[in-house]
């Protein structure tokens, strides 16, 4: 029986996508017919048969929800959650996060623990990234923490790789810093000056576009993967392939990520929204087009996964965030954030006294967030998207519609398995055809 299959709608075509065989055709009106009929695939004959045994045979590989002690997929490190920028949607307390610093202690008993877990589990690689906040701010807490992972990786055989999520308001020593320890950094960079500085100023009357494009070109010059991350408004939506050009010749970055602005409170003051999603896939297309002219990789995070996936995001991966005063979280957004959707993704702490203590209750709890996903049942980016963030994109409703978000990334995840067939005509009739891309986006159950 065909399991796990999904039959879309493209213009005049329609795509047949398995994402656990990691196959995909582009077929006819008849035999879409056909297929629907026979599901077994029992008596096909021809190409279709051949196309019905490939997809019905045990898949390679199916993602699940992971069991027993915690092997951290990476270890992430909150250094402080205050910054040294005023972006006008901060959505990670904004001006009003304090400036407090982890203990340097805390890092250290959280770099000892996870890779004692890594080498018991037989891993090789020991990935740590940080978050903030600016990461950065704290600089003399980075250097001790680059610094013990370094002697503990090379005492038990592992292979670090650090790299940081940062807004790029870095001295020249820093930078070299990062030239010589550091594997990638994903620099937020929202566009030219007129966007950079009005969405993440310095402050209010300090902009920050000079000093920010000064570090990315520094950036591109070191042997480093260099992502710039571009968060798109419903301003900066219609400037995105403008935008991707320019930081393509300005900086010849190794990645272009191109995310959705996260409603918030901020945002919301500074009169900020979402772009339409069906702009947003039109535009996000054509500048991966341009970036992939350029040999430069293009970056939606909820579109196809090089395999499949349980979850998109930390949450269900086994991901270790250890915030400034020592909780060990599932996410490192703020808790307030998870709170709102009646979360709670701490599932443990480090104590001085006690040292590391995992709840695998808690932990337990958390793995089944990622699992339960019931407004992605009959969606055909069930295990690419996978859900998206489980905070902003939470709930338990089956047949809630899909939001701003599904509508995007069904479309975006369909144009990227066209291009990969080869069918980049085809893809562009589809973004240029409104009624094409709505049939796309809003079937309610893509099985076939």
């Amino acid at each position: 029986m065909i399991r796990n299959t999904f039959l879309l709608p493209i213009v005049d075509k329609w795509l047949l996508h398995s994402p656990l065989h990691q196959v995909t055709a582009l077929i006819n009106q008849s035999a879409a017919g056909l297929l629907r009929e026979e599901k077994a695939g029992q008596s096909m004959t021809g190409e279709l048969g051949e196309l019905c045994k490939l997809i019905s045979c045990q898949p390679d590989f199916i993602p699940y929800q992971n069991k027993g002690n915690i092997i951290p997929s990476f270890l992430g490190i909150i250094p402080t959650r205050g910054c040294n920028m005023s972006c006008i949607y901060c959505n990670f307390g904004g001006p009003s996060a304090k400036m407090e610093f982890m203990e340097p202690e805390i890092a250290v008993a959280a770099i000892d623990w996870a890779a004692e877990q890594l080498v018991n589990a037989g891993e090789k690689v020991f990935h740590i990234q940080f978050f903030g906040g600016e990461p950065f701010v704290a600089q003399e807490l980075v250097e001790i923490i680059i610094h013990r992972a370094r002697y503990i990786s090379a005492q038990k055989g592992l292979t670090p790789y650090f790299d940081a999520s940062t807004n790029g308001l870095f001295n020249e020593r820093q930078c070299q810093f990062i030239g010589d320890y550091f594997d990638g950094i994903v620099l937020s960079l929202d566009g030219r000056p007129e966007l950079q500085d009005k969405y993440r100023p310095v402050s209010k009357d300090r902009p920050s576009s000079t000093i920010v494009e000064r570090t990315a070109r520094r950036l591109s010059e070191l042997p480093l993967e260099l992502c710039l991350r571009m968060c798109i408004t419903d301003e900066s939506v219609n400037y995105m392939e403008e935008t991707t050009q320019w930081m393509i010749e300005s900086f010849n970055p190794s990645t272009i990520d191109f995310e959705t602005i996260t409603p918030g409170e901020l945002a919301r003051r500074a009169g900020l929204a979402p772009p339409d999603p069906y702009q947003f896939a039109i535009h996000c297309e054509r500048a991966f087009r341009l970036a992939e002219a350029s040999g430069v990789k293009a970056l939606y995070s909820a579109s196809v996964a090089s395999k499949p996936r349980f979850s998109l995001c930390p949450v269900g991966n086994d991901v270790v965030i250890v915030s400034p005063d020592g909780r060990i979280s599932a996410c490192y957004l703020l808790p307030e954030d998870w709170e709102k959707q009646g979360l709670n993704l701490d599932y443990g702490r480090i104590d001085h006294s006690q040292g590391i203590m995992i709840f695998s209750d808690r932990l337990d709890q958390i793995r089944r967030v990622a699992a339960n996903k019931p407004r992605c049942e009959g969606c055909f980016c069930q295990f690419s998207c996978a859900g998206g963030c489980h905070v902003n994109q939470f709930s338990l409703e089956k047949n809630q519609k899909y939001t701003d978000f599904c509508i995007q990334t069904r479309i975006m995840t369909a144009c990227c398995l066209l291009r990969d067939l080869g069918f980049k005509q085809l893809s562009e009739a589809l973004l240029e055809d409104r009624g094409a891309m709505e049939r796309l986006s809003s079937q309610s159950c893509d099985y076939l």
